[in-house]
């Protein structure tokens, strides 16, 4: 073989490895940057996020739609929450809980299963997303219905709970921020899995956020 030939088969044998290293390189990046976003101050952050209303639209794999959730979050401790047309709502403030017929009450208080300290409950199952998390993809800025977003989208899952007999979950969510504000926008989540559930759940989950600053839910008299 030639000296020319030599280099090149050489170069060829290089260039996979190369570029093997620079996709290991950048999905390295992706996953330490949805990582960081789901650390406290970042956009994957609930606590971090202002007062909104959410719709979550739930959809069969033949594109049925199954219901509709209405939900108003003021902080994640404090939530009123139900289905579309199901005739009762549930109000949350901290571990309290009540029962109305629509998002307004009246509220009839009601027994929860809920944690003492929700916080600290729901930052310790963000941190076991944060290490189980797969499959991170970062595609960059995508336009959807007229807006720019940066989209994210990974697998993840909590570890079993022993206190709530060794309870499970975890989907595949993609998200899309807003640059702007760095605030979620919309979150889909399909792919589902759980301790509770014997087969993988193909169902979509369209959660679109709408911010509203003058959100305040308070404890009924």
């Amino acid at each position: 073989m030639s000296p020319l030939a030599t280099r090149t088969a050489a170069c060829l044998m290089i260039l996979p490895l190369a570029l093997s290293a620079q996709a290991q390189a950048q999905d390295a990046a992706c996953h330490d940057r949805i990582a960081a976003m789901m650390q406290e101050g970042g956009a994957l952050d609930a606590f971090q996020r202002p007062p909104h209303r959410l719709v979550n639209t739930v959809t069969a794999p033949d594109g049925t739609v199954r219901y509709v959730f209405d939900t108003i979050w003021d902080t994640p401790a404090r939530s009123v929450s139900g289905i579309k047309g199901g005739g009762t709502y549930t109000l949350v403030i901290d571990s309290d809980s009540w029962i109305g017929p629509d998002l307004t009450g009246p509220w009839t208080k009601a027994p929860n299963q809920l944690p003492p300290d929700r916080e600290a409950f729901q930052r310790k199952q963000m941190a076991q997303m944060v290490a189980n998390l797969t499959d991170t993809a970062c595609p960059g800025a995508l336009d959807l219905d007229g807006n720019t977003y940066e989209v994210v989208s990974y697998f993840t899952k909590t570890d079993p709970d022993d206190s709530m007999g060794g309870a499970w979950f975890g989907a595949l969510n993609t998200v899309y921020i807003d640059p702007d504000t760095d605030q979620v926008m919309r979150w889909d989540m399909t792919d589902f899995v759980s301790s509770f559930a014997p087969e993988i759940s193909k169902d979509l989950h369209t959660q679109v956020f709408t911010y509203d600053p003058s959100i305040s839910l308070e404890r009924p008299d």
